[in-house]
């Protein structure tokens, strides 16, 4: 990869931190007047994308509390997924919120023409009481000779011959680049780009239809189907944004197996011209209890949570969808389960309409912003700390941050 493609790749997991937008959106309409016209493009939504098993560093992690189910979920059976996509899980409030808050230009979301295009078919919709308990994964920082390893393996499996390889160090543990990077040039023109032991992007292939059916080939066995879900948002230029996730589902498997299937065995195709791949985790996991959906839904309308989308007015919100799916974005020391909420605000319309390109026809789009909750029981977050990051620091809203 050269350093073009390196420099866009990072910025497309580059947010703008909430104290950031403030101090930006300040300078702009001391700049520009009463309209300011944000040119964020909104966030494709980070999926990961699929793999086998591949235990590079090897060993299973031992809780304090409980050992690894060797039978359990961490064996990597693939799911079947179920489509439905349940509405809110708690009635929405009361409120009827202004047309637009005083202090809404600060809101992000993506921009859809409808919610259902990040509602995906995540097997748990529907059935979040099912799930009591779930692993939690350590994700450790591997060396380069782990990563090369892995490289190795999965150049063989897409039928690549590498040709030179370049090894960029983590930048810290405490960081989104705690993960190294190694990257690869092959003798067809592909690249590879493995980050830690999680992600594999394969750019520039002449062939990429035929690496993606390798790759599922790898990872099917009898019986075993494909499972595609789209998810489409829209710059503010009208442009769409496109992703495409396969991965495979089996009919005989249980929700926590599903689960793990949907959120580590995966193959994203973004805009047809990069596969992402997500590796499942290297090591064994522990069990912990998850806490009900609806204290979830809590704790976000009590503006306590993290994502890189934002409204100061989370108890006003509109909760669209509550799913369970595990969280594999970087800088992640454990991989565990989070609950994603989608919801809209009904002033998002009249945000929209002021920050697209002259021209377009805003009544056909709306806002939807993703919210996380770490699933863990609270009582045991200090053991397995959840973190997302977005620019220059954690992506976690507290109700500090909106005073």
């Amino acid at each position: 990869m050269n350093s073009h493609e390196r420099y866009c790749n990072t910025l497309r997991g580059l947010t703008p931190s909430h104290a950031w937008r403030n101090a930006t959106l300040e300078a702009m309409k001391a700049a520009q007047g009463n309209k300011v016209r944000l040119r964020r493009r909104p966030l494709a939504y980070t999926a990961a994308a699929a793999v086998l098993a591949l235990a590079v560093s090897g060993g299973i992690w031992w809780s304090g509390r409980m050992a690894a189910d060797p039978d359990g979920p961490g064996t990597a059976h693939t799911p079947q997924p179920v489509t439905t996509s349940e509405p809110a899980i708690t009635p929405d409030p009361e409120i009827t919120p202004t047309p637009e808050p005083p202090d809404s230009q600060n809101e992000s979301f993506s921009i859809v023409t409808d919610p259902s295009q990040l509602m995906g078919n995540n097997p748990a919709a529907g059935q979040l009481e099912e799930l009591t308990r779930l692993p939690v994964y350590e994700n450790p920082i591997p060396t380069e000779e782990d990563q090369r390893t892995l490289l190795d393996q999965w150049a063989e499996v897409l039928g690549l011959t590498v040709a030179k390889t370049d090894w960029y160090p983590a930048q810290g543990e405490d960081t989104m680049g705690r993960e190294p990077t190694l990257e690869a040039e092959c003798t067809d023109g592909t690249w590879l780009s493995l980050h830690g032991l999680n992600f594999l992007s394969v750019y520039n292939s002449p062939d990429q239809t035929r690496l993606e059916e390798a790759a599922l080939a790898y990872l099917g066995k009898s019986g075993f189907e494909p499972t595609q879900e789209s998810r489409e948002t829209f710059a503010y230029t009208s442009e769409k944004d496109a992703i495409q996730v396969t991965w495979l589902k089996d009919p005989d498997a249980s929700l926590a197996e599903q689960l793990y299937s949907y959120s580590f065995q995966r193959i994203e195709n973004t805009y047809g011209s990069r596969l992402t791949i997500c590796l499942p985790p290297t090591t064994g996991g522990a069990d912990y209890p998850l806490r009900p959906a609806e204290d979830a839904v809590a704790s976000f309308r009590a503006r306590d949570y993290w994502g890189s989308d934002y409204t100061a007015y989370p108890e006003q919100a509109k909760i669209l969808q509550v799913t369970l799916e595990y969280d594999v974005s970087q800088g992640q020391p454990y991989l565990q389960p989070v609950y994603r909420i989608l919801f809209t605000q009904k002033y998002w319309d009249t945000i929209i309409a002021g920050r697209m390109d002259d021209g377009v026809d805003t009544s056909a789009f709306t806002g939807v912003g993703v919210a996380y909750v770490p699933a863990i029981e609270p009582e045991y977050q200090e053991e397995v700390p959840y973190r997302r990051y977005f620019n220059d620091g954690l992506a976690h809203f507290t109700p500090e941050d909106f005073t």
